[in-house]
């Protein structure tokens, strides 16, 4: 046993022989924690394991975990191996369940299939030797088949299997096998020497089958006291390619012996909310919103460290309604029609944490909390406050937001009083700026925003209707400005609106005067100026839009934009002076 660091260890090495790992997977000695995704690997893989194996090639390290007497997360066995019941395992396997897996199904021959080694394909009788691996044609000499469960199968089974076959699950007994293997083959040719077949074969057994036993994969074993932030940062490192491992499955597998089952926990809350399908909420994050309730923290060491069962038995409920009312009122007041308009999705935590404060208001009281909130989505929005240190501002979010959104008194968030908004950043932003972008397009739909094609307000249901096609094009279209050499991007933030395809492939590369005189002849000058007002853009003679005149126009749209953004923020932007530079 060498150690990783001789001074300070972390992890033991220790090189198992896979026959040890077979019979501790049988005792239960060894399990999967319950958060480990299910054995998805196909025969194929297997295979290859297996000639990795006998080739005496490495297949990579496992990593194990020692249990204490008192287990802190919920196990499973492996798939085939015999049910824990109530039996503790001494360690859990981290990394290199796939792998385990599918070693103790071959050699147990448990699963769906069997795998076989056809030793003649090692073997050279006219050499009266045995092949080196790279002369092996392993294409013939592994072979699997499914567990018949027809007739049909078995027969086909046994068409594919011969006598020359060794069963791999039989490996411990390859000397009787052999036996009979011989036997047959004189049976057939009376002429050849037993004992020199047994020997060619037994040579064979020592270097192709006898590493089926004695095989040493290299296992990492962390210590029981390993922290648990430790065990989920090192899983995720390890299986990035596999299904993420994140705090919900780690705090899953913890609270299971505690009778807090979370997976029943989450499937219920989303067969009773659709918002948090539709929007694909993230578990982790409500379990976020119940430790900023319970321990005014939203840090993922936090929600590690301090959240226990109790704190999910009292706060999941009002959670869970919390951020579905959240995003009721984002949708319906807030013009969010879908989660690619959510310009912050850590803002719904520290807004949920509060909602169940605001639903125990009074009926008439709760109104002003609710302005409140909303005031509070959109100064952090246009102050980008959670561009960065994201989990950080949650936590200072709420100490306030508590408080002051619920009845209005003591100091507001930072976004909402004290980081400033400012006229030249709206003016400058490029779609690039994912939450200045959004909240500009929530903004319009707000505002009552209406289709460019038909008219009609772009409500929820009109922007996810099937068929519709609404979402964010260019104003002034990106091949028009190149031709005429615009210095001004044409990807800015007032470059853009909410546009149906059919509007959309109407506009194509042509001037705006030119497709806005076709919606004109469309359906008139007065709806097509209630329309282009809907979306902030100024329209008539002499407007930036009218003269084709681009950098006319993004003034003229910042203008009207920025009265819409004060309204939403009950702010007043700082007076810069407006550029026309590039973002």
């Amino acid at each position: 046993m060498t150690s990783a660091y001789e001074s300070d260890p972390i992890f033991e090495t220790v090189p198992r022989q896979l026959s040890n790992l077979v019979t501790r997977i049988r005792g239960r000695e060894i399990a999967l924690p319950d958060f480990q995704r299910d054995f998805v690997w196909d025969a194929t893989k297997t295979e290859e394991l297996i000639r990795s194996i006998i080739s005496k090639f490495p297949v990579g390290t496992l990593l194990f975990w020692k249990q204490g007497a008192e287990p802190l997360f919920a196990s499973r066995e492996f798939e085939g191996a015999p049910e824990l019941g109530d039996k503790s395992p001494a360690e859990l396997v981290l990394d290199g369940q796939q792998r385990l897996t599918a070693l103790y199904q071959a050699l147990t021959g448990t699963g769906d299939e069997r795998f076989y080694l056809k030793v003649d394909e090692f073997v050279s009788v006219e050499r009266d030797d045995v092949l080196e691996f790279h002369e092996v044609n392993f294409d013939k000499a592994i072979v699997s088949v499914p567990v018949a469960t027809t007739k049909a199968q078995e027969k086909k089974n046994s068409s594919l299997i011969g006598v020359s076959h060794f069963p791999i699950a039989e490996v411990v007994t390859f000397d009787d096998w052999l036996d009979e293997y011989v036997d047959e083959l004189s049976s057939r040719d009376n002429q050849i020497s037993t004992k020199a077949v047994k020997s060619l074969y037994r040579r064979m057994r020592d270097k192709y089958i006898v590493p089926l036993r004695s095989y040493g994969l290299p296992v990492l074993t962390l210590p029981e006291t390993t922290p648990i932030e430790a065990v989920c940062t090192i899983f995720e490192t390890l299986n990035r390619t596999g299904k993420p491992l994140g705090p919900f499955e780690l705090l899953t597998a913890r609270y299971y012996p505690q009778n807090v089952n979370l997976r029943e926990y989450w499937d219920e809350a989303r067969d009773n909310y659709k918002a948090l399908v539709d929007f694909s909420i993230d578990p982790y994050n409500i379990l976020q919103a119940v430790c900023l309730r319970a321990h005014k923290s939203a840090q993922r060491s936090d929600v590690l460290k301090k959240l226990t069962a109790e704190n999910i038995k009292e706060h999941w409920t009002p959670i869970v309604k919390g951020i579905a009312g959240v995003l009721d009122m984002l949708q319906s007041d807030c013009g969010v029609v879908s989660p690619k308009w959510l310009p912050y999705g850590m803002l719904l935590i520290p807004m949920a944490a509060t909602w169940p404060e605001i639903q125990d208001l009074k009926p008439l009281d709760r109104a002003k909390a609710f302005e409140r909130l909303q005031r509070f989505f959109w100064c952090s929005v246009f102050t980008t406050n959670y561009d960065q240190g994201a989990n950080s501002q949650v936590g200072a979010d709420y100490a306030l937001l508590k408080k002051w959104a619920v009845t209005g008194e003591g100091p507001a968030p930072e976004a909402v009083h004290e980081l400033p908004l400012n006229a030249s950043t709206i003016r400058s932003a490029s779609i690039r700026r994912k939450a200045l972008y959004a909240g500009l397009m929530c903004l319009l739909v707000k505002s009552r925003a209406e289709d460019f094609h038909t008219g009609q307000a772009l409500t929820v249901h009109r922007v996810n209707e099937t068929g519709v096609q609404i979402d964010s094009h260019h104003i002034f279209p990106k091949a028009w400005l190149k031709k005429k050499e615009t210095k001004e991007s044409s990807e800015l933030l007032l470059n853009r609106s909410l546009i149906d395809a059919e509007t959309n492939r109407i506009i194509r590369d042509r001037a705006p005067s030119e497709y806005l005189q076709d919606m004109a002849k469309s359906y008139g000058e007065d709806k097509l100026r209630s329309v282009l007002s809907s979306h902030a853009i100024s329209s008539g003679p002499g407007t930036g839009i009218s003269r084709d005149d681009y950098g006319a126009f993004l003034n003229e749209r910042l203008a009207t934009v920025l009265e819409l953004l004060e309204r939403a923020t009950g702010r007043t932007l700082l007076e810069e002076e407006v550029t026309e530079e590039d973002s």
